[in-house]
Order: structure tokens, then sequence, then C-alpha cells
């Protein structure tokens, strides 16, 4: 990326996987659909996570924690606070576990349901991001660092849960991150040859074929993979290391190509903004299912647009304010 220049796949990339997760959470059957579904969204976004990630020199890192972590974290709990109290509101006998919900809010991960269900993401993402960075910035080769991730990733897929192993489940979904900093990692390393892949008509039929017999033997009973990284519930070690990462690779493609239809302006719009729908689509569920018991295809498509819809008010207000501060001293 040039400066503040954004990636029209990227972002394309980035709504198609926002999409995927709304859905998820809407669609009412545990069927090969929704199971391929988390296949493949959750990693999306952790390898996006890793395509700029550069090593960092020590006197690096307090700037990195000023302008990547602590914005992250902001948003995290300003979002957390808000939805909580919301909830409470629209729902008065939550009022009694607004505290117990707040604490949650600081615990995250697996404790984190109904409205904040999806804030497991985020906990996960700063972890491995940290991780990440420090991995990079202090060990040199290549092939150790890949050695790293993959071992850290079947040692996050060797047991049940947390809560199993230990007794108790880890604050933030910490051991989540063993699993997601191979998805990163794997993003940042193969971002430059993907790059070069992007036009090739070959390597998508490879991958196209590759995820289309994977999807069918799922179907048919030929393997069974669940790969719901929240509750770390993932069946197939093995093949949630590489089908992952041929699903993303098909997504790339299709996002690559869909800049060049006229769906670009929409999807690019999306995909700027995942995070306010990552947060607010749940929400948006309770109210909807509370007043009207929706279909979950309006489910979805009211998930996807009210948070946009809210952005976009935000982003005015914002605008106006400014115009407002600038007009004043003229007036005067």
């Amino acid at each position: 990326m040039i400066g503040k220049r954004r990636i029209a796949w990227i972002d394309i990339a980035k709504a198609i996987g926002i999409i995927a997760v709304v859905i998820g959470h809407a669609y009412p059957e545990h069927d090969t659909f929704y199971k391929v579904l988390y296949w493949w969204h959750m990693p999306l976004f952790f390898m996006i996570g890793g395509f700029f990630l550069r090593p960092l020199q020590l006197g690096q890192f307090k700037t990195f924690v000023h302008h990547k972590l602590l914005p992250l974290l902001r948003e995290y709990f300003g979002f957390g606070l808000f939805l909580t109290i919301v909830s409470a509101w629209i729902t008065p006998a939550h009022w009694p576990g607004v505290l117990a919900a707040l604490s949650n809010l600081f615990y995250g991960g697996t404790r984190l349901n109904g409205v904040l269900s999806a804030f497991w993401y985020m906990t996960v993402y700063i972890l491995a991001v940290t991780l990440l960075t420090m991995l990079i910035s202090f060990i040199p080769q290549n092939w150790l660092r890949w050695l790293i991730v993959t071992v850290a990733f079947l040692l996050g897929t060797s047991y049940s849960n947390a809560a199993d192993l230990f007794g108790f489940t880890l604050p933030g979904d910490a051991d989540v991150t063993l699993c997601a900093l191979f998805y990163m990692y794997a993003g940042r390393e193969l971002f430059r040859y993907h790059r070069q892949r992007l036009r090739s008509n070959w390597w998508l039929a490879v991958i196209i074929g590759v995820s289309s017999i994977s999807i069918m033997a799922q179907q048919w009973g030929m393997i069974d993979l669940h790969l719901y990284l929240k509750s770390h519930e993932i069946t197939s070690p093995s093949l949630a290391l590489v089908l992952p990462l041929i699903l993303c690779n098909v997504i790339f493609m299709l996002a690559y190509w869909l800049q060049y239809t006229p769906l670009v302006n929409g999807l690019t719009f999306i995909g700027k903004h995942t995070m306010i729908i990552m947060y607010l689509h749940k929400l948006i569920f309770a109210i909807f299912q509370q007043l009207t018991g929706s279909s979950w295809l309006l489910l979805v498509i009211a998930g996807i647009v009210i948070p946009l819809m809210i952005m976009m008010l935000l982003e005015q207000l914002k605008e106006s304010r400014q115009r407002l501060f600038w007009l004043a001293p003229q007036l005067q």
C-alpha cells in the first residue's frame, strides 16, 4: 500500500468476509453451507491483518502501541460499554446483569455472548498482532517463524478447549491466538506471492477445484471439518491448517476481479467499514427479532445496511462540526 492509498480488492475481500460473518450469525441451519462459511470468514480477517505487518525496532514499539493497539482497545471498550447499556435498555430484564456483562467485556473470549458475541475477534486480533509483530521483529529467519507459528497452531488445536484443559476459559480467548498467529503470518508471507497470482487463470482453476472437492467431501460425509474459532471447536487440525488458506485465496481472487465490475463502489464502501458492522450487527439482530421475529435474510440485510447508515450519519455530523468550527472565526 502506497501512503494512504487503499487497495480496492482488499476492501472488497473484507466486504465479502463481513457479509459472510453476518450470514453465519443469522443463518439458522448448521448444514454444509454454514460450516463452510466458518472455514474461511474469520481466517480471512486474520490473513488480511497480517498483510502489512512490518518488523519494528525497539524504539518503534511505543509508537506501535499508541497508534495501533490503543485505538483498537478504545473501540473495543467504547462499543462494548455502549452495547451493554443499550441491550439492557431494550431488554429491561438484563439490567441486573449489567455489571456481570461489563466484567465479561474485560475478560473477553467465550464469556462474550448476546450482542457482544462477536467481540472475541478483537481481543484475539490484538493479541495476534502484538505477538506476530514481536516475532517478525526479533526472529529474522523466515523458516523459524514458519516453524513457530505452525507449532503454535498445532498446539492450539491439540485439545478440545481451554475449559477442559485448564478448568476455565482464558481471558480474551488467548488460546485461539495460537491459531490466529498462523493465519496472520500466512497472510503476511503469501501477500506478495498472491499478488502475482491474482490474474492467473490456472491457479484460480486449481484452488476452485480443490475448494469444490473439499466442499463436496464435507457434504457427502467424507470429511467433517468444524472450524469454530471462538468456541475452539476444531475437528481436524490438518484440514484447518490448509483449507482456510485455499478458500481465502479464492476470495482474494474473486475480490480482485470484482473490482472491475459495477459492484466495486458498494463493496469497497462496505470493506472500509467492516468494524462497525462487526460490532453492531448482533444488536440489530436483537432489535429486529424482538420487534418482528425476522427471517435470517432480512436480519442479514439489516445487520449490514443499518450500521453503514449509522456510520454515514456519524461522518456527516463530523463534517458538519468541522465546517462549523472553520466558519466560526470567519463570522467574528
